[in-house]
Protein backbone atom coordinates (compact mmCIF):
# COMPACT_ATOMS: atom_id res chain seq x y z
CA UNK A 1 0.00 0.00 0.00
CA UNK A 2 2.85 2.18 0.50
CA UNK A 3 4.15 1.52 -2.89
CA UNK A 4 0.73 2.76 -4.34
CA UNK A 5 0.97 5.87 -2.84
CA UNK A 6 4.29 6.62 -3.36
CA UNK A 7 3.89 5.73 -6.87
CA UNK A 8 1.16 7.74 -6.71
CA UNK A 9 2.64 11.18 -5.38
CA UNK A 10 5.52 10.40 -8.00
CA UNK A 11 3.21 10.63 -10.66
CA UNK A 12 1.45 13.90 -9.84
CA UNK A 13 5.10 15.89 -9.09
CA UNK A 14 6.03 14.32 -12.31
CA UNK A 15 9.18 12.58 -10.94
CA UNK A 16 7.73 8.66 -11.57
CA UNK A 17 6.67 7.69 -15.24
CA UNK A 18 3.05 6.41 -15.36
CA UNK A 19 3.32 2.86 -13.36
CA UNK A 20 1.36 -0.59 -13.86
CA UNK A 21 2.34 -3.13 -11.16
CA UNK A 22 1.45 -6.49 -10.48
CA UNK A 23 1.54 -8.65 -6.60
CA UNK A 24 0.33 -10.76 -4.20
CA UNK A 25 0.65 -10.88 -0.15
CA UNK A 26 2.29 -12.94 1.60
CA UNK A 27 0.86 -13.73 4.21
CA UNK A 28 -2.86 -13.41 2.86
CA UNK A 29 -4.34 -10.45 4.17
CA UNK A 30 -7.31 -8.55 4.63
CA UNK A 31 -7.55 -4.97 3.06
CA UNK A 32 -10.32 -2.26 4.28
CA UNK A 33 -11.41 0.37 2.00
CA UNK A 34 -10.47 4.14 2.91
CA UNK A 35 -13.92 4.82 4.53
CA UNK A 36 -14.71 1.54 5.79
CA UNK A 37 -14.47 1.04 10.05
CA UNK A 38 -12.64 -1.09 11.44
CA UNK A 39 -15.03 -2.73 13.80
CA UNK A 40 -16.39 -5.02 10.49
CA UNK A 41 -12.98 -6.68 11.37
CA UNK A 42 -13.54 -10.24 13.33
CA UNK A 43 -9.87 -9.95 14.85
CA UNK A 44 -10.06 -13.11 16.05
CA UNK A 45 -11.28 -14.89 12.51
CA UNK A 46 -8.09 -13.17 11.22
CA UNK A 47 -5.69 -14.19 14.00
CA UNK A 48 -6.70 -18.02 13.85
CA UNK A 49 -6.66 -18.27 9.95
CA UNK A 50 -3.32 -16.23 9.84
CA UNK A 51 -4.57 -13.29 8.53
CA UNK A 52 -2.94 -9.43 8.65
CA UNK A 53 -5.23 -6.57 8.64
CA UNK A 54 -4.73 -3.10 5.84
CA UNK A 55 -6.08 -0.44 5.10
CA UNK A 56 -5.89 0.79 2.04
CA UNK A 57 -5.46 4.01 0.91
CA UNK A 58 -8.70 3.91 -1.76
CA UNK A 59 -12.16 3.47 -0.87
CA UNK A 60 -14.14 0.49 -1.42
CA UNK A 61 -14.91 -2.46 0.90
CA UNK A 62 -13.18 -5.80 2.09
CA UNK A 63 -10.95 -8.03 0.23
CA UNK A 64 -9.38 -10.70 0.83
CA UNK A 65 -5.34 -11.06 -0.72
CA UNK A 66 -5.17 -14.55 -1.14
CA UNK A 67 -5.62 -16.68 -4.04
CA UNK A 68 -5.49 -13.42 -6.41
CA UNK A 69 -3.69 -11.00 -8.32
CA UNK A 70 -3.75 -7.18 -7.43
CA UNK A 71 -2.57 -4.60 -9.96
CA UNK A 72 -1.92 -1.19 -9.60
CA UNK A 73 -2.00 2.04 -12.01
CA UNK A 74 -0.65 5.29 -10.95
CA UNK A 75 -0.85 7.84 -14.03
CA UNK A 76 -1.44 11.56 -14.32
CA UNK A 77 -5.23 11.50 -14.59
CA UNK A 78 -4.49 14.59 -17.81
CA UNK A 79 -3.21 11.67 -19.78
CA UNK A 80 -6.81 10.38 -19.94
CA UNK A 81 -7.99 13.55 -21.21
CA UNK A 82 -11.93 13.70 -21.56
CA UNK A 83 -12.03 10.03 -20.01
CA UNK A 84 -10.19 11.52 -16.78
CA UNK A 85 -13.42 11.61 -14.75
CA UNK A 86 -14.17 9.01 -11.99
CA UNK A 87 -16.60 7.23 -13.91
CA UNK A 88 -14.74 6.96 -17.62
CA UNK A 89 -11.60 6.85 -16.19
CA UNK A 90 -12.66 3.14 -14.35
CA UNK A 91 -14.37 2.43 -18.36
CA UNK A 92 -11.33 2.94 -19.65
CA UNK A 93 -8.79 0.93 -17.48
CA UNK A 94 -11.51 -1.94 -17.01
CA UNK A 95 -11.63 -1.86 -21.07
CA UNK A 96 -7.69 -2.91 -20.85
CA UNK A 97 -8.41 -5.18 -18.29
CA UNK A 98 -11.19 -7.15 -20.33
CA UNK A 99 -8.73 -7.14 -23.06
CA UNK A 100 -6.08 -8.65 -21.21
CA UNK A 101 -8.31 -11.16 -19.96
CA UNK A 102 -9.45 -12.19 -23.36
CA UNK A 103 -5.96 -12.90 -24.23
CA UNK A 104 -6.12 -15.36 -21.31
CA UNK A 105 -9.03 -16.96 -22.99
CA UNK A 106 -12.07 -14.95 -20.58
CA UNK A 107 -15.05 -14.25 -21.85
CA UNK A 108 -14.85 -10.96 -19.47
CA UNK A 109 -17.67 -8.32 -19.83
CA UNK A 110 -18.36 -5.59 -17.76
CA UNK A 111 -20.92 -4.38 -15.31
CA UNK A 112 -23.87 -1.65 -16.78
CA UNK A 113 -22.87 1.91 -15.00
CA UNK A 114 -26.39 1.84 -13.83
CA UNK A 115 -25.66 -1.39 -11.06
CA UNK A 116 -23.25 1.71 -8.97
CA UNK A 117 -26.56 3.26 -7.62
CA UNK A 118 -28.38 0.08 -7.37
CA UNK A 119 -28.97 -0.96 -3.32
CA UNK A 120 -26.60 -0.57 -0.47
CA UNK A 121 -23.86 -2.76 -0.42
CA UNK A 122 -22.62 -4.86 2.55
CA UNK A 123 -19.20 -4.68 4.12
CA UNK A 124 -17.66 -7.13 1.37
CA UNK A 125 -16.07 -5.79 -2.20
CA UNK A 126 -17.05 -8.95 -3.93
CA UNK A 127 -20.66 -9.30 -2.36
CA UNK A 128 -21.47 -7.19 -5.65
CA UNK A 129 -20.37 -5.43 -8.81
CA UNK A 130 -20.03 -1.09 -9.04
CA UNK A 131 -20.07 0.05 -12.63
CA UNK A 132 -17.98 -0.76 -14.98
CA UNK A 133 -16.13 -3.70 -13.12
CA UNK A 134 -15.09 -6.86 -14.96
CA UNK A 135 -17.46 -10.04 -14.98
CA UNK A 136 -17.27 -13.57 -15.58
CA UNK A 137 -21.00 -15.08 -16.35
CA UNK A 138 -22.57 -12.41 -14.72
CA UNK A 139 -20.52 -12.48 -11.18
CA UNK A 140 -17.99 -10.14 -10.05
CA UNK A 141 -14.15 -11.06 -11.23
CA UNK A 142 -12.28 -7.77 -10.55
CA UNK A 143 -12.46 -5.49 -7.62
CA UNK A 144 -11.27 -2.27 -7.94
CA UNK A 145 -11.09 1.38 -6.16
CA UNK A 146 -9.56 4.59 -6.98
CA UNK A 147 -7.99 7.68 -5.24
CA UNK A 148 -6.89 10.95 -6.56
CA UNK A 149 -4.58 13.65 -4.86
CA UNK A 150 -2.67 16.24 -6.65
CA UNK A 151 -3.48 15.68 -10.28
CA UNK A 152 -2.50 12.25 -9.98
CA UNK A 153 -5.09 8.98 -9.75
CA UNK A 154 -4.11 5.75 -8.10
CA UNK A 155 -6.71 2.35 -8.97
CA UNK A 156 -5.64 -1.02 -8.44
CA UNK A 157 -7.52 -3.82 -7.64
CA UNK A 158 -8.01 -7.62 -6.86
CA UNK A 159 -8.08 -9.85 -9.51
CA UNK A 160 -9.68 -13.04 -8.39
CA UNK A 161 -7.77 -16.64 -9.29
CA UNK A 162 -9.48 -18.91 -6.54
CA UNK A 163 -12.15 -16.89 -4.48
CA UNK A 164 -12.06 -17.84 -0.80
CA UNK A 165 -15.41 -16.94 0.44
CA UNK A 166 -15.25 -19.11 3.55
CA UNK A 167 -12.22 -17.36 4.68
CA UNK A 168 -13.24 -13.92 4.11
CA UNK A 169 -16.54 -14.54 6.03
CA UNK A 170 -14.50 -15.48 8.50
CA UNK A 171 -12.64 -12.29 8.98
CA UNK A 172 -15.34 -10.15 9.10
CA UNK A 173 -18.46 -9.38 11.27
CA UNK A 174 -21.19 -9.78 8.79
CA UNK A 175 -24.83 -8.77 8.83
CA UNK A 176 -27.49 -11.38 9.67
CA UNK A 177 -27.90 -13.80 6.80
CA UNK A 178 -25.00 -13.03 5.25
CA UNK A 179 -21.98 -15.98 4.78
CA UNK A 180 -19.51 -17.65 2.04
CA UNK A 181 -22.54 -19.50 0.75
CA UNK A 182 -24.78 -16.20 -0.24
CA UNK A 183 -21.66 -14.56 -1.53
CA UNK A 184 -20.15 -17.55 -3.64
CA UNK A 185 -23.26 -16.76 -6.11
CA UNK A 186 -21.90 -13.49 -6.81
CA UNK A 187 -18.12 -14.23 -6.98
CA UNK A 188 -16.18 -15.68 -9.87
CA UNK A 189 -12.10 -16.97 -9.99
CA UNK A 190 -10.32 -17.35 -13.03
CA UNK A 191 -9.04 -21.23 -11.58
CA UNK A 192 -12.56 -21.76 -13.18
CA UNK A 193 -11.21 -21.57 -16.78
CA UNK A 194 -8.05 -23.45 -15.44
CA UNK A 195 -5.87 -19.51 -15.68
CA UNK A 196 -4.10 -19.90 -12.37
CA UNK A 197 -0.47 -18.69 -13.42
CA UNK A 198 0.25 -15.23 -11.71
CA UNK A 199 3.36 -14.27 -14.06
CA UNK A 200 1.17 -14.98 -17.50
CA UNK A 201 -1.54 -13.37 -16.12
CA UNK A 202 0.64 -9.82 -15.55
CA UNK A 203 2.05 -10.42 -18.63
CA UNK A 204 -1.47 -10.53 -20.60
CA UNK A 205 -3.08 -7.70 -18.87
CA UNK A 206 0.37 -5.76 -19.19
CA UNK A 207 0.48 -6.47 -23.01
CA UNK A 208 -3.36 -5.26 -22.82
CA UNK A 209 -2.50 -2.00 -21.12
CA UNK A 210 0.68 -1.13 -23.71
CA UNK A 211 -1.93 -1.69 -26.69
CA UNK A 212 -4.75 0.18 -24.74
CA UNK A 213 -2.60 3.09 -24.51
CA UNK A 214 -0.27 3.06 -27.53
CA UNK A 215 2.81 2.76 -24.98
CA UNK A 216 5.50 0.60 -24.64
CA UNK A 217 6.43 -0.67 -21.16
CA UNK A 218 9.71 -0.90 -19.80
CA UNK A 219 10.40 -3.11 -16.65
CA UNK A 220 11.79 -1.21 -13.58
CA UNK A 221 12.40 -1.38 -9.86
CA UNK A 222 11.65 1.13 -7.49
CA UNK A 223 14.42 3.96 -7.28
CA UNK A 224 16.23 4.43 -4.20
CA UNK A 225 14.26 7.45 -3.35
CA UNK A 226 11.05 5.27 -3.75
CA UNK A 227 12.28 2.73 -1.97
CA UNK A 228 13.00 5.22 1.42
CA UNK A 229 9.87 6.99 0.84
CA UNK A 230 7.78 3.72 0.82
CA UNK A 231 10.02 1.94 3.81
CA UNK A 232 8.93 5.36 5.94
CA UNK A 233 5.12 5.96 4.76
CA UNK A 234 4.72 1.88 5.91
CA UNK A 235 6.45 2.76 9.38
CA UNK A 236 4.45 5.78 9.72
CA UNK A 237 1.00 5.22 8.30
CA UNK A 238 0.36 1.62 7.01
CA UNK A 239 1.54 0.11 10.17
CA UNK A 240 -0.20 2.32 12.25
CA UNK A 241 -2.46 1.16 14.37
CA UNK A 242 -4.17 4.62 14.13
CA UNK A 243 -4.89 4.36 10.58
CA UNK A 244 -5.90 0.95 10.48
CA UNK A 245 -8.02 0.23 13.46
CA UNK A 246 -10.10 3.78 12.95
CA UNK A 247 -13.64 3.19 13.10
CA UNK A 248 -14.26 6.19 11.64
CA UNK A 249 -12.47 8.14 8.15
CA UNK A 250 -9.75 10.50 8.90
CA UNK A 251 -10.48 14.11 6.96
CA UNK A 252 -7.63 14.92 4.35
Amino acid sequence: MAVDEVLLDGVAAGTTPPTLRFYQWMPPCLSLGYFQPFDVVDVDGCRALGIEVVRRPTGGRAILHDRELTYSVALPASLLGHDGGVLPSYYRLSLALQDGLSGLGVPATLAPESVGSSGQHGPVCFDRPSAHEILLNGRKLVGSAQMRRGGGLLQHGSILIEPRTDKLTACLRLPDGTNSRSIDTGVAGLAELRVTDATQIAATIAAAFARSFGVNLVEATLGPAEKVAAKALARSKYQSAGWTERLAPAMV
